[in-house]
């Protein structure tokens, strides 16, 4: 497990490094524009590293075993613990014990930090770039256009307004108008559909109140302003993108893409058990003979198949439609199926 974990260490190490390079290189592209400077892309691309390793964590796996593994295979140890008595079924759960803990941290960074490190990125990021001052407080977001003022007290699962209030003025700066809203569905950037409205008429000698279920609205805010406030479905967390999907479904919208990428996310820590499960077969078999540089080689090629087939299997499932569970589950399955054949050749 030590040597297992060592090769873990040493491989996120060097795939972290090599993409924070490239990510870094490509975010240069963005400074000048509005006050973005070196400095804002390095820390960007900080915060972005816990998403980057999550993102990693099926190639880390696998290359990380097989070094493990490889460096036990080297020295014969492998065979010497074989000829000892140690079954190949108990090294193998040796390994899967340690392929357990790197799922759980997985799932942990998914669920707990890369999400939170990510949204505060792209927060600072886009208003480095738009030059605007940022409309959010500590208390949710403000907008003004003419006499009109709203605030969005706080977003449902980071993409959905919810707690809106509106005030309208008139030229005298007399309050006239006062809405609140439970919540609201973002048609685009200017039509939003207020939900359980509550309205409220100031006139000379009284005040008028309406409610409606629904109500058509233009929202004040701007596309800058939207792409501030609605976070980018691959930033939300996995219990955020359920509660998401669960509302579109709710309310009869297109739910198509978050549940996908509700789906990619419960994948990658399956991915990334699969690939330590197929890593022990791998190592174990005749490729323990080989040298480490062939054994990096072969991983580096099986890593790099399964995820272009993962993407291939992915965008091929959302032309034809096929169920998201299936299109993003199905290559974690064929990944499995191929350790298990490999382990039962032994």
């Amino acid at each position: 497990a030590r040597r297992v974990f060592r090769g873990y260490a040493l491989i996120m190490v060097i795939l972290a490094s090599a993409f924070s390079l490239i990510a870094l290189v490509r975010e240069l592209d963005s400074v000048g524009k509005g006050t973005y400077k070196t400095s804002d892309a390095a820390l960007y691309v900080l915060l972005t590293l816990p998403g980057w390793m999550v993102e990693l964590s099926p190639a880390m796996a696998l290359l990380g075993a097989i070094v493990g593994l490889g460096e036990l295979a080297a020295g014969e140890e492998l065979t010497a613990m074989q000829a000892l008595g140690i079954s190949r079924a108990r090294i193998a759960w040796s390994v899967l014990k340690t392929g357990v803990v790197v799922m759980l941290a997985v799932m942990g960074l998914q669920e707990f930090v890369a999400p939170k490190l990510d949204q505060l990125a792209f927060e600072l990021r886009t208003q480095a770039i738009s030059g605007m001052e940022s409309t959010s407080t500590g208390r949710g977001f403000w907008s003004r256009n003419g006499q009109r003022v709203v605030h969005v007290r706080r977003l449902l699962h980071g993409r959905i307004p919810t707690e809106i209030e509106i005030y309208q003025f008139d030229d005298n700066g007399w309050l006239r108008v006062v809405a609140w809203a439970r919540e609201a569905v973002i048609q685009d950037s200017k039509r939003w559909v207020l939900h359980d409205v509550r309205q409220q008429i100031i006139l000379e000698n009284k005040t008028l109140t309406e409610h409606f279920a629904r109500l058509p609205w233009d929202s004040p805010f701007t596309p800058d302003q939207i792409t501030q406030i609605m976070l980018p479905v691959e930033m939300l967390s996995p219990s955020e993108l359920y509660g998401y999907v669960q509302y579109l479904k709710r309310a009869g919208l297109a739910a198509e893409r978050p549940e996908l990428t509700l789906w990619q996310s419960i994948s990658m820590p399956l991915s990334t058990m699969a690939m330590v499960i197929l890593a022990i077969p791998y190592v174990l078999g005749p490729i323990r003979q080989v040298s480490a540089g062939k054994r990096m080689l072969h991983g580096g090629l099986i890593g790099a198949t399964f995820h272009a087939g993962s993407q291939l299997t992915i965008q091929l499932g959302s032309l034809v439609h096929l169920p998201a569970p299936l299109a993003t589950l199905s290559p974690v399955a064929v990944m499995l199926g191929i350790a298990v054949w490999l382990y039962r050749r032994l």
